[in-house]
């Protein structure tokens, strides 16, 4: 069974945003001014503040330049003079924004959009005819986390599978980190992990009954390393190694992929592929990043291996046969990373590849499964002006999804045509402008499913039928509660720097005016080529209604022109991710959109990279900016547990390069003594393993240092929650009140009359 591609491992918050760019005006109506907006000026942050951080400073010399770290002290988070300090920010934060005059009503607000209707997500099909079974995730009005939810086909009565809580306790919450059925639909694995810390533990439930099954395997690592075997009698997953005391950098080093048969005890599994499994070709190659996973094909007769090498995008690829088990597989590689391949499918004996050697926005390729030869392959969709995403196989065809000027589109090769020579390909007729959130297919049932949605459109389940093409709505998703006909969505473009054109969207209220007074926030990820594809978000209205813009700004690093973009804002090119927003920024302030005194800068976890050094290097152009877990120190990311495999992606203190870049793009080391920086709300849990709270607490300390001497100083917010992590498991609650804080700050830090200090 597939689904949406894997995403880049350990770094990312959900990419929040899509879209390309048009030089088109907005349909904004400029012939009469809108009403004054009644702001005044904020109020300064509180008196009481926390003590300034102490300085003991820290210097290394790269490369014949001298850096000097005030801060190192701090990345020591269980020492209790740490602990004292981040809990003392903590608490200045949390008074300062519980001291908003509108605050509470902010929550009230976005915990009433929240629940104005039930979420499904996450869906997954098996069997086909009578026999299919639709499980989900569910979260319905009154619920704080997600369920795990199974029915009889789409039309059938829902049943409750697994509910997080069952497990939880006063002391200790748990939620479900993910969750994958097998083939015949009658077990499930499910994923879980306390306080947001995502480390995760697998469990079997038995469907029918509903029953856990008394299966518990701990440090797993990776998700989308996770996969049955088509007779659902065992499956395959990858394990972190056992933590040795003192050696917790090295948590995501070094994993290996195992079997597991069910009733058999997990003592028993078999490591079957990675760092020091058998003497076959594959090991010789692994390095201490490298995340091995393994699937079987549909038939049952070959494995295919798969490496990824950190958050590398590229991949290596081996095949076995089956036949070789239990026994640790002869496996022979089939993809190497010097063949630029990012996704595969297999069908029949064949080996479907998207790859993007020679193919800037990428091509599908097809070759033997039994004998690969990648520099022979056949080319199935040739290299165009289309961005190629990901391909997935059904029974019937093989779908492929590419973005056109930033808008999804599907296309599919029906198996009866002559693949080998190409075939034919044909479109599927997809309502306008709506992403493909999820692709799912199944190599033994025709058609495919397909979860729609937009930034203004509610999402929903549709499937694709196999002969005709056609889109019916399965019903799944009912329709929300929160009415969006009013709201705008425009796509744009801003000049970089360099000339190159920035895809901008933005979201307003019908009959906005360009009056320079809109409270705008401008959203921006770049980084692991991810595309920021559209995300309903009822919860947003709470900032569209008051007359607010959201904007996203697809800057380079991202993937919404394929490899070329994303390479040009990785490593020393990453100055473009962030001087993109700033252009973005200045695009808005010039065609009168809002003006710098109402427009706030937000993005999370790689994305903090770009907030950061676009706050540090254009401290004049923004109000207010919003870091969430965010990448701000990246000296010294690569020496956390979750440093090494963004190596690949950010680049190594160790080498001059690398050096280079990391000094250019680390927030931590760009900020100057004296400069009046705009407000800045810094977020971050407690329990992230993907990004660690010193990286949050290190810069607010600095910016604090920095703008301590400085008249009327804006406020540094470092904001902390406790029973979270990189976001991941998260409840309800704890969303709403982070967004109900970013949302007040924000119009506080405005001037908006309604949210000043009590």
């Amino acid at each position: 069974m597939s689904t949406s591609p894997s995403t880049p491992l350990r770094i990312l918050l959900s990419a929040m945003l899509i879209v390309l760019a048009s030089c088109a005006s907005p349909p904004i109506n400029e012939s009469k001014p809108a009403a004054p907006v009644a702001v005044v000026a904020p109020e300064p942050a509180r008196r009481d503040g926390p003590p300034l951080a102490q300085l003991r400073p820290v210097s290394e010399t790269y490369f014949g330049q001298t850096v000097t770290d005030p801060y190192r002290y701090m990345e020591d988070v269980r020492n209790a003079e740490v602990m004292a300090y981040m809990r003392a920010q903590g608490d200045y934060a949390r008074k300062t924004l519980d001291s908003l005059a509108g605050r509470d009503a902010m929550q009230r607000r976005i915990g009433k959009l929240s629940e104005a209707g039930v979420q499904v997500n996450g869906v997954q099909v098996t069997g086909s005819g009578t026999a299919t079974r639709v499980f989900y995730y569910k979260l319905a009005p009154g619920d704080s986390m997600r369920k795990l939810y199974v029915r009889e086909g789409f039309k059938g009565t829902e049943k409750l599978l697994f509910d997080p809580q069952t497990i939880s306790s006063r002391s200790q919450r748990f939620a479900l980190d993910f969750f994958l059925a097998s083939p015949d639909g009658r077990h499930v694995l499910v994923g879980v992990a306390a306080g947001g810390s995502e480390d995760t533990s697998l469990r079997l439930i038995d469907v029918a009954g509903g029953r856990d099954q008394n299966l518990v395997i701990d440090r797993i690592g990776f998700a989308d390393s996770t996969s049955w075997t088509p007779d659902g009698k065992a499956f395959f997953y990858n394990r972190l190694p056992e933590d040795k005391a003192g050696d917790a950098k090295n948590r995501y080093l070094s994993s290996r992929a195992y079997r597991h048969v069910l009733g058999r005890p997990a003592e028993k599994d078999e490591a079957l592929f990675g760092r020091g499994v058998g003497s076959t070709p594959a090991d010789a190659g692994f390095q201490d990043i490298d995340i091995p996973s393994i699937e079987m094909s549909a038939d049952g007769k070959f494995l295919v291996g798969r490496v990824q090498h950190g958050d590398l995008r590229e991949i290596s690829l081996y095949v076995a046969s089956a036949a070789d088990l239990p026994n640790p597989p002869k496996w022979r590689k089939a993809v190497d990373v010097a063949d630029q391949v990012t996704d595969h499918s297999v069908h029949a004996g064949a080996l479907y590849l998207i790859s993007h050697k020679n193919a800037p926005r990428s091509k599908v390729v097809r070759t033997s499964l039994e004998r690969p030869d990648f520099a022979n392959a056949t080319n199935i969709v040739p290299h165009g002006d289309t961005v190629i995403k990901q391909i997935e196989v059904a029974q019937d065809a093989l779908y492929i999804r590419e973005l056109s000027n930033g808008v999804d589109r599907l296309q599919r090769l029906n198996f009866s045509n002559s693949v080998y020579s190409g075939g034919k390909l044909e479109f599927v007729r997809l309502p306008f402008d709506l992403a493909i959130r999820q692709l799912i297919t199944d190599p033994k049932r025709p058609g495919a499913i397909l979860r729609l949605e937009g930034w203004t459109e509610a999402p929903k389940y549709v499937t694709v039928e196999e002969r005709s093409a056609n889109i019916a709505d399965t019903g799944l998703q009912p329709k929300p509660a929160v009415d969006f006909s009013e709201i705008d969505e425009v796509r744009l473009s801003a000049t970089a720097k360099d000339g190159t054109r920035i895809p901008v969207t933005l979201m307003y209220k019908k009959g906005t005016t360009l009056n320079k007074a809109n409270a705008t926030i401008l959203r921006a990820y770049g980084a692991y080529g991810i595309v920021q594809t559209p995300s309903f978000s009822p919860a947003s209205m709470a900032w569209l209604e008051r007359g607010g813009i959201i904007g996203i700004c697809h800057v380079r690093g991202g993937g919404e022109f394929g490899e070329d973009w994303h390479r040009g804002g990785q490593k020393l090119n990453k100055p473009n991710t962030w001087r993109d927003l700033i252009a973005c920024a200045e695009y808005l302030v010039q065609r009168g959109f809002t003006r710098p005194e109402r427009l706030a800068i937000q993005g999370g976890s790689a994305g903090g990279i770009t907030i950061g050094r676009a706050l540090t290097e254009r401290p004049d152009l923004f109000a207010a900016a919003v870091p969430a877990v965010g990448l701000l120190d990246t000296l010294r990311a690569e020496f956390t547990p979750n440093g090494p495999p963004n190596i690949p992606e950010f680049g190594s203190v160790k080498t001059a390069d690398g050096f280079k870049g990391l000094l250019a793009m680390s927030s931590l080391h760009n900020v100057k003594d004296g400069t009046r920086y705009p407000a800045v709300l810094l977020t971050h849990g407690m329990n992230d393993p993907r990004v660690e709270v010193w990286q949050s607490a290190k810069m607010a300390a600095r910016l604090q240092a920095a703008t301590s001497q400085v008249p009327d100083a804006n406020p540094v917010l470092l904001r902390l929650d406790y029973d979270a992590g990189h976001g991941v498991g998260s409840t309800r609650e704890q969303r709403n009140a982070e967004l109900a804080d970013v949302y007040s700050f924000l119009l506080w830090r405005f001037g908006d009359r309604d949210f000043q200090p009590k």
